[in-house]
């Protein structure tokens, strides 16, 4: 039997068997950081919906304080977030370039011609 095992014994059989798992290890280490590089980006999350019933005596002071702690944040419901900003460049963003995008209420049009003066 030492002859079928002296195979083993030879240093190329550890060159061979050691590149390809070296190989093999490097690409799996390689997806792995590449994958936590390429992560979207959410803005933070500030708080939760139930927060806010909890402050709702003072829900215009709680989210003042809010978007002063956060120039972009999100706001957890039980079925989607919402996305608050205060940052001057993507409020411009959203009114002058892409506002109709952004819009979701019914009487949108009433709201601009109050707030705007158009």
């Amino acid at each position: 039997m030492p002859s079928s095992m002296a195979f083993l014994s030879h240093p190329y059989f550890f060159a061979a068997l050691s590149a390809p798992l070296t190989l093999l290890v490097v690409q799996i280490l390689f997806r792995k950081l590449n994958k936590r590089h390429n992560r979207k980006k959410y803005h933070p999350v500030a708080d939760t919906i139930f927060n806010q019933m909890l402050n709702f005596n003072r829900l215009h002071h709680y989210m003042t304080d809010l978007a002063a702690k956060h120039k972009a944040y999100r706001l957890l419901n039980p079925f989607r977030y919402e996305v608050y900003t205060t940052e001057p460049t993507n409020v411009e963003y959203i009114l002058k370039t892409n506002f109709e995008n952004y819009g979701k209420v019914l009487d949108l049009d009433l709201r601009e011609n109050i707030c705007f003066g158009k």
